[in-house]
């Protein structure tokens, strides 16, 4: 029950509110009010009931984890900052206690200028230091200052970490909410997409089994890795800390710095493209400082960025919400459309339990909607006709890819069908945290089959195919999965992401040689290596065979001989009685 209501949280959907990024004009202040009072009860809201709050924002410092394993693990030590809400530990310790005996509580700044200089600096150069340093602050200031009821004349650390050390807290996205109602909100809206969305990065993180078996099998500092990614439920995410600068969250590095690397290569697909290359050569000369609603393509940016694009709600609004028009999600879900051969046509195998528990329709009438939003987008700069035109090979080049996944996973369904890993399935380690999911979780949420699945076997399954067959890519178990495996889930998860993400961000080489053409190169492995593995049982078989069959030569030669030593031993007997 306690997972059905967190795949209730994860899937909820906000109230949307779709308004002109840099400019609260449009807002009369009743609605601005009531965005605040959403703002700022941002985690009531978003985890409506006592068993998300004590998994995901009672805190509990560094005694335990979060999410619904949070007994099994503890968290590594920075993710006191990374997620605050849940694991932030205020500072003690005779270093602090003299610090607080030179300063007073009020002398924040004086203070930090010995203890942290470059937090000083940044905030002087900030906007919140100087909230009326133009006609365009000077007006959002004043509109902040009737939500609060107070004049501001700069924002200071006890404004967003409390009064003293005393009250110390690490600044969360509904502390942002008491000034910025409006971004916060349209932040909170990710959550109606489901995951992926930035909002969910803690539960995310910690509730897919395999984080927490790292745990116990004695690898927590490689967490670290997944917590810097998954640390998104944070504004300063993008406009870092302490300058918080509205013109540097409008730039692609923003987004870089995560939206990297093996499963998500946004930044090398955008950055290698023409897009990227007309930005690297001309975006410094360009007016950060402007709203996005405000951009002119072509004359303010001459090429579009990632907040440009994603940030588009369409009608001419902006907002701080990247994920409304998503339509493939990360090309991670089973579309329908595909003749499966595979297991994949029987996805998510009765599991219930979000993000896998649905196949994608890319044709629905809401994605149908989501894909119009982008051709528009691109229409900006391009022939709406181009525009239509390369979302339609996207999605012709999506459904390609998904087919030869199937065939992969045909190849895998083979050898798990005729237990011909290289390792026997019996003498694997678990699944991660396989001896305790069936429990844990019940038919209800696990499907009867694969709940089944754990139970009889205490977790000795092997796991293939989308979503959860890639958790060898996060930990380590003694042959689970087998090489072939992890063969294959590079081939879907990295290879076939870098070929979702050249092709949606018009990079050819990363498209093709890095993606497409890798994929292709896995089918032939996975294919040489099953031709292999198959020979290899077949060999064991003969060779244990021919044991069986020797041992048995052997046992009926042995008793052969003892038949004739008693019958011996019997005509000798028989000899001596008789001369006697």
């Amino acid at each position: 029950m306690k997972l059905l209501k967190l795949g209730a949280i994860l899937v909820a959907a906000p109230l949307i509110w779709s308004m002109q990024t840099g400019s609260l004009k449009a807002q009369s202040e009743l609605e601005l009010k009531e965005m605040q009072k959403r703002a700022t009860s941002y985690y009531d809201i978003l985890y409506p009931n006592d068993t998300l709050k004590d998994w995901f924002t009672t805190n509990v410092g560094m005694e335990k984890g979060a999410g619904p394993w949070q007994n099994i693990y503890k968290p590594v030590p920075l993710q006191m900052y990374w997620f605050p809400v849940r694991h932030y530990v205020k500072p003690d310790g005779t270093y602090y206690d003299q610090l607080l005996e030179k300063y007073k509580p009020s002398d924040c700044v004086k203070c930090h200028e010995e203890v942290t200089p470059g937090f000083v600096h940044d905030w002087r150069d900030s906007t919140h230091a100087n909230p009326k340093k133009n006609p365009r602050f000077a007006e959002k200031t004043q509109q902040i200052e009737k939500l609060l009821g107070r004049e501001i004349k700069e924002v200071t650390c006890s404004d967003c970490h409390g009064k003293d050390h005393k009250e110390l807290h690490m600044p969360t996205p509904q502390t942002c909410g008491e000034c910025h109602p409006q971004q916060t909100t349209e932040f909170m809206s990710e959550s109606e997409r489901g995951r992926p969305n930035h909002i969910d990065g803690l539960a995310a993180n910690v509730i897919p089994p395999w984080y927490p078996e790292m745990f116990r099998r004695g690898y927590p500092a490689a967490q670290l890795g997944c917590d810097l990614c998954h640390a998104t439920d944070r504004c300063n995410i993008c406009h870092t800390r302490h300058k918080f600068a509205a013109a540097e969250g409008r730039r692609p590095e923003a987004c870089m710095s995560c939206h990297m690397g093996f499963d998500h290569p946004d930044a090398e697909s955008y950055g290698e493209s023409k897009m990227g290359y007309i930005y690297h050569m001309e975006g410094e000369h360009w007016d950060w400082e402007k709203p996005l609603a405000e951009i002119v393509p072509g004359k303010d940016y001459r090429t579009p960025t990632c907040q440009f694009c994603h940030f588009d709600q369409g009608n001419g609004t902006f907002a701080h919400n990247p994920v409304t028009k998503g339509v493939w999600r990360m090309g991670t879900v089973p579309p329908k459309g595909v003749e499966y051969k595979s297991s994949i046509k029987d996805y998510p195998f009765g599991i219930n339990l979000p993000p896998i528990n649905y196949k994608l329709d890319v044709y629905s009438p809401e994605n149908k909607k989501r894909s119009d939003q982008w051709v528009s987008v691109c229409s900006k700069c391009h022939s709406p006709r181009f525009a239509r035109l390369y979302r339609e090979n996207l999605n012709d080049f999506m459904f390609e890819q998904w087919r030869l996944q199937d065939r992969a996973q045909l190849i895998l369904d083979d050898l798990a069908a005729n237990d011909a890993f290289d390792t026997p399935i019996k003498e694997r380690d678990i699944f991660p945290l396989g001896d305790v999911l069936a429990d844990a979780l019940g038919p209800g949420l696990l499907g009867e089959a694969v709940y089944k699945a754990f139970k009889t076997t205490g977790g000795k399954v092997p796991v293939i195919g989308p979503i959860l067959g890639l958790y060898g890519l996060f930990m380590t178990g003694k042959n689970n999965p087998s090489e072939i495996e992890l063969t294959y889930a590079n081939m879907w998860f990295g290879d076939k992401a870098h070929a979702y993400k050249g092709a949606a961000h018009g990079q050819q080489d990363i498209m093709w040689w890095y993606g497409a053409a890798k994929v292709y190169q896995g089918i032939n492995n996975l294919e040489s290596q099953a031709i292999a593995l198959k020979r290899g049982k077949q060999v064991d078989e003969l060779i244990a065979a021919k044991g069986r069959k020797n041992v048995a030569g052997m046992v009926g030669g042995i008793i052969g001989i003892v038949a004739v030593v008693i019958i011996g031993a019997a005509v000798l007997k028989k000899k001596r009685d008789c001369r006697h």
